[in-house]
C-alpha cells in the first residue's frame, strides 16, 4: 500500500531543511544540460524555490559523445563562478561513463570526484556492464575511489534480475537515486523499479539529475506516491547527501 495523507507531498516538502544536490547537468554548453549563462541562472533560481540549499555540478564524461576532461570541467566552472553572484554551485565533478578509460585517469590523477573522493559513474543504458568494465571498477577502488552508481532505476535491462543489483552491492558499490524517477518522470517501469530498490534500502544517496528546467517544474507540480516505510528512507538520503555540503568541510 502507498502512502495515503490528505495533504499531497512533494519533493519540496522532503527538501525543505536542506538538500545538496550531487548529479546535475547545470554548467552551461558543456554537455547535454545547460545552453547558456542565462539558462544555467533559470535552473539554480527553480532549484533553490523547490528547498535545494546547493549543488555540485556533473557534467558527463563520454568518450566519443562528451569528451570532457578535468581542467575543461574546471574551466566551465571557473566560468560560472566569474559570472554569479550566488554561488549556488559550490563544487564540480563529473558523471563518468564506466569504462576502461578511467584506470589510465586513474593512473594519471586526473580524475574529478566529488568531495571525500566519491565518484559518480554510470552504466550504459542499454547493455549491461562487462566483467571487463567490473574490473575497471575493481581498479578505481583500489586507488581509493569510493564508487556511486547513477541511477540504478534506469538500467531496465535488469528490471526483472533484482539478483543484479545485489551483487553490485557485495561489490560495494553506493546507489544514487534520481528524484524523478519515483514521480515516473522516465516511466513506469523506472517508477516501479525505483520503489522496489527503495523497498530493499538499497540507496545510499539522492540527485535530481537536472538537464533543463521541464525537469524542476514537473518536480514541482508531481507529488509523491510512496509508502511510509520509504519516505523514511528518503529522509535519511536526503540526511546523507549533507555529508558533501561545503559548511561540514
Amino acid at each position: 500500500m502507498f502512502w495515503i495523507s490528505k495533504k499531497k507531498v512533494f519533493w519540496k516538502d522532503l527538501w525543505e531543511n536542506g538538500f545538496v544536490d550531487i548529479h546535475n547537468h547545470l554548467l552551461w554548453g558543456i554537455d547535454d544540460g545547460s545552453k547558456s549563462i542565462e539558462e544555467t541562472r533559470i535552473l539554480c533560481n527553480a532549484m533553490q524555490e523547490l528547498g535545494i540549499t546547493e549543488a555540485i555540478a556533473t557534467p558527463h564524461t563520454y568518450p566519443g559523445q562528451w569528451n570532457n576532461t578535468s581542467s575543461e570541467i574546471e574551466l566551465a566552472y571557473s566560468n560560472y563562478i566569474q559570472n554569479n553572484n550566488d554561488f549556488f554551485i559550490k563544487g564540480v565533478s563529473s558523471e563518468y561513463l564506466a569504462e576502461s578509460y578511467l584506470e589510465n585517469w586513474a593512473q594519471e590523477n586526473i580524475i574529478l570526484p566529488l568531495p571525500g573522493k566519491f565518484l559518480l559513474i554510470e552504466f550504459s543504458m542499454l547493455f549491461a556492464p562487462t566483467e571487463r568494465i567490473m574490473e575497471t571498477l575493481f581498479q578505481l577502488k583500489l586507488k581509493g575511489f569510493k564508487l556511486i552508481l547513477a541511477h540504478p532505476e534506469r538500467y531496465l535491462y535488469w528490471k526483472n534480475n533484482i539478483s543484479a543489483f545485489e551483487r553490485l552491492k557485495t561489490f560495494d558499490l553506493f546507489f544514487q537515486m534520481n528524484s524523478l524517477s519515483l514521480l515516473g518522470y522516465y516511466g513506469p517501469e523506472v517508477k516501479k523499479l525505483s520503489n522496489q530498490l527503495l523497498d530493499l534500502e538499497m540507496y545510499d544517496f539522492l540527485g535530481t539529475d537536472t538537464h533543463r528546467i521541464e525537469h524542476l517544474k514537473f518536480t514541482e507540480n508531481t507529488p509523491l506516491q510512496i509508502k511510509p516505510k520509504n519516505k523514511t528512507q528518503i529522509e535519511i538520503l536526503v540526511q546523507a547527501n549533507q555529508q558533501f555540503s561545503t559548511t561540514t568541510f
